[in-house]
């Protein structure tokens, strides 16, 4: 990307983020955790802030609930508990802190210390028989992040609890959710053991383990490329997500995380390639959660603080694998 392009899309992403919904007293778990890598960047107190956030509110049993609340709001009623990156989301701020200063590092190091007993109470919480590829591939990948805490934290044995697990998630999804006949992971109904649709968006996630076998990164890799779906090569535009019959809207949050899965497992072509489409594509239209998948086009509210923070972090752009192959 063009350098004035790259600087006129920071701008427009960090006024976003300034002057979004970050510190409205209700907001989703999924939101607090995109922006605050977003803030990472620009503003990190309010990146721990919006981290900090979310597990005061944290419920004994570990729960963190899907919609978060200001302080005077933690014991409102019960609301759905999605996985969100809120591990991934703290290694990435920590590991951001090292470019402002001494001040800046000894803060993360105090935040991380006080966030990760807590992310270890949500993972426990969470963690249950596999069932969902998107699902399971988020708590695994969060696994890994935690291992990265533990270690910078000075707890292997903790670290290594943490890498195992994320290990024993990909043997697991591959040997109960891999199917052959249509080469994709799918669901499984839990009490039934009914297979769900397959080429959906949540069977292309296990790519973030670093641990998915060779051959299911590669045909995981074949589907982003297909019809179904269409890395920017075949259609100009990010990858949609699709239904059973028909392609969805473009996110770029799934985008964001399809890239760090190619970079997990060493397709930096295919990672450079999304990164510049996502960039280039809200540039062009503007800061939505989605864009229809033919024209580019954004839909719904613009100025989406989420799209805006994966934009900064898509501009600094260090090509690190996040977690290398075991």
């Amino acid at each position: 990307m063009h350098a004035d392009v790259s600087a006129e899309l920071w701008k427009s992403a960090t006024w976003v983020l300034d002057t979004g919904r970050a510190d409205q007293h209700t907001r989703t778990s999924w939101d607090a955790a995109i922006t605050s890598i977003g803030f990472a960047y620009t503003d990190p107190a309010r990146a721990w802030h919006a981290l900090r956030a979310l597990f005061e509110a944290q419920r004994p049993d570990g729960q963190v609930p899907h919609q978060s609340f200001a302080p005077g709001y933690a014991r409102s009623p019960y609301r759905r508990v999605v996985p969100a990156p809120h591990a991934v989301a703290a290694w990435e701020v920590y590991r951001h802190s090292a470019g402002h200063g001494a001040a800046r590092i000894r803060q993360a190091q105090d935040e991380l210390a006080w966030l990760y007993p807590r992310l270890s109470a949500l993972q426990e919480f969470l963690t249950d028989e596999v069932t969902h590829p998107g699902l399971d591939a988020l708590l695994g990948a969060a696994d890994l992040a935690l291992s990265q805490i533990a270690g910078a934290l000075g707890r292997p044995a903790d670290a290594d609890r943490h890498r195992d697990r994320a290990q024993a998630v990909a043997a697991t999804m591959t040997r109960r959710l891999w199917d052959p006949s249509t080469g994709t992971f799918r669901a499984r109904d839990p009490r039934t053991g009914e297979a769900g649709p397959a080429h959906t968006a949540g069977g292309l996630l296990p790519l973030l383990l670093p641990d998915l076998p060779a051959e299911h990164a590669e045909a995981i890799l074949a589907e982003v490329a297909s019809e179904r779906f269409g890395m920017p090569f075949r259609t100009g535009l990010p990858v949609p997500i699709a239904g059973a019959s028909a392609r969805g809207p473009i996110r770029p949050d799934l985008n964001w995380l399809l890239r760090r899965g190619m970079l997990v497992h060493g397709r930096r072509r295919e990672a450079e390639e999304l990164r510049v489409a996502v960039t280039g594509l809200v540039h062009a239209n503007g800061h939505y959660a989605e864009y229809d998948p033919h024209t580019g086009e954004g839909l719904g509210a613009s100025c989406d603080e989420r799209t805006a923070a994966l934009c900064l972090d898509l501009l600094a752009d260090r090509s690190v694998r996040a977690y290398a192959r075991a």
